[in-house]
């Protein structure tokens, strides 16, 4: 869901309205990644992202790299109560998603372990073909 209000916000909002195209931005997504990670009340920021690239302290082609890292660092702020002590993390997603909550839960100082949303797929289908078949 959070790719998804990314698009949204980006896409159909206030947020991303008159933009020009986007740019890969590690320092805009970590600078959002502290962000998030530092006040999960994302509602409040949102307002701030608009002002920030109105008003020029934000590049207005580094503004999906800032929206990202701040609602990947809400969520895994978020999610860090939810985990017991030191419970194990693993993600399951495509590179470059894994790589971003990667460096988000690192920066809570929580390790992860990464499996590729394909791999899990299939593995899972496996299993169920051969629980089926026994």
């Amino acid at each position: 869901m959070t790719g998804e209000l990314h698009h949204l916000l980006l896409q159909h909002s206030l947020v991303g309205a008159g933009l020009p195209p986007q740019e890969t931005s590690a320092a805009a997504f970590a600078a959002g990644l502290q962000r998030g990670i530092n006040n999960p009340a994302v509602l409040p920021q949102l307002f701030e992202v608009r002002a920030s690239h109105v008003l020029g302290a934000l590049p207005r082609e580094q503004v999906s790299e800032f929206l990202s890292g701040l609602l990947i660092g809400a969520e895994v702020a978020t999610l860090s109560d939810t985990f017991a002590g030191q419970q194990a993390i693993s993600l399951v997603a495509g590179s470059s998603l894994t790589s971003r909550y990667q460096q988000a839960f690192a920066a809570i100082g929580r390790e992860v372990s990464a499996v590729a949303g394909d791999t899990a797929f299939q593995t899972g289908i496996r299993s169920i073909a051969y629980a089926v078949a026994n």
